[in-house]
């Protein structure tokens, strides 16, 4: 039905969840917000009106007054023993690092069809010290996971025994093993980590993604402003020149050096002269995150208003399309999104899988069905997620099935 490869997502009945218009004053140096507690989410599975709970939530945010100002805070993290650290002996995080730097260290670099075993034998260290140290338990677990450019340091005796090692398992943790009385011990530490809080703000010329890249916003956080504010704002369809966005976020540094981005704590999108505003919150009681309107209601509704990030639109809902395969003018009930082949369509509600097959001229297709009140269809895929059986149930985001062009 369409060239390049398209999906065509029909939704039957459109969003139900309406958005605030909130003011577009500046962003201060702290904001005080007042949250009300989160709404029933069994109504929102149901298809019906979210609400509210009674009850709110006051949030104080502090926000930088200038993009050169950053609010550091640091946090200082304990090892974690493996099953067999009961020993007295010094095994703290300073101690690791104090041991680090003895130059007696020797680097092994894992290459391409390396395994450990071949590693060891090329440090002279012998099998059997191997099996010990694989016998540690949960801690050297990552060792069976080494890929081609890993990096693991060892210390070695002249009989082969081995004396301590040392791998980092990722930006944050690493292991540190070492002999002690006879026996070797392991943990896994964590390095301290500052984080701080930065600022960005851009205006868009052409696309989301360029205005954010010219802003210093990597890719994921991009998504996550897309995803952020995806219930009220279609960035396929609803993006305009002019619009304007501003976050806060966190950055995470270990040693002075930036290692990733952290969570958006705060974000602004002004799409056709409308403000919406986010503010990240964890619920204290259940430890569940979300992200809520300076109001306090809460951002997430019961239908996205895109089930595929960024794409162009092809054809939209309209009751007169020129129909490009029967050259007829035809009904067109659904919106057309225009993206790659084998990009991930996600549920755009809760609901039940009621159909999953080829279905006419749609193709591919399948059919939520939303509670008692409403169905989505998406067709023309290319295939399904392997999850997504019929009559299933599936989440507000997951991935049911990619981009194609069947039908």
């Amino acid at each position: 039905m369409l060239a390049g490869g398209c999906a065509v997502i029909g939704v039957v009945l459109a969003t139900t969840g309406n958005s605030e218009h909130t003011s577009d004053d500046s962003l201060q140096t702290h904001v005080t917000e007042k949250l009300q507690l989160p709404p029933d989410e069994e109504k929102i599975e149901r298809g019906e009106e979210p609400g509210s709970t009674s009850g709110s939530i006051h949030l104080k945010l502090p926000l930088p007054s200038a993009p050169a100002h950053s609010d550091a805070r640091y946090s200082t993290f304990d090892a974690i023993p493996s099953d067999s650290s009961s020993r007295e002996p010094d095994y703290s995080a300073e101690h690791a690092q104090t041991a680090l730097s003895n130059p007696a260290w020797q680097a092994l670099t894992v290459k391409r069809g390396d395994s450990l075993s071949q590693l060891f034998e090329k440090a002279k260290i012998k099998p059997t010290q191997l099996h010990e140290l694989m016998q540690l338990g949960t801690s050297t677990a990552d060792l069976r996971r080494i890929h081609p450019g890993d990096t693991i340091n060892v210390i070695s005796d002249e009989k082969g025994q081995l004396i301590a090692l040392n791998y980092q398992i990722d930006t944050i943790r690493y292991l540190f093993v070492e002999r002690t009385d006879g026996q070797l011990i392991a943990n896994i530490h964590k390095h301290e980590i500052e984080v701080r809080t930065a600022y960005a703000s851009g205006q868009i010329v052409s696309s989301l993604f360029l205005a954010s890249e010219k802003a210093g916003l990597s890719q994921n956080l991009t998504m996550e402003l897309a995803n952020i504010f995806g219930w009220d704002i279609d960035f396929a369809l609803d993006i305009r020149r002019g619009d304007q966005f501003t976050v806060i976020y966190e950055q995470r540094f270990k040693n002075g050096h930036k290692i990733k981005d952290g969570n958006i704590l705060a974000a602004e999108f002004i799409n056709h002269g409308k403000t919406y505003r986010a503010l990240r919150y964890t619920d204290p009681t259940t430890q569940r995150i979300g992200y809520y309107s300076p109001d306090g209601s809460s951002l997430r509704k019961a239908f996205l208003r895109s089930p595929v990030n960024f794409s162009r639109i092809s054809s939209r809902f309209t009751t007169r399309r020129y129909h490009p395969i029967l050259h007829k003018i035809r009904s067109h009930k659904g919106v057309d999104y225009a993206a790659s082949r084998g990009t991930p369509v996600r549920a755009s509600g809760d609901g039940k899988v009621i159909f999953k097959g080829r279905k006419g001229g749609y193709g591919r297709a399948i059919i939520l069905r939303h509670g008692n009140k409403y169905t989505t269809l998406y067709a023309h895929l290319n295939s399904y997620n392997k999850k997504t059986r019929s009559g299933g149930r599936v989440k507000q985001g997951q991935v049911i099935g990619y981009v194609g062009s069947s039908g």
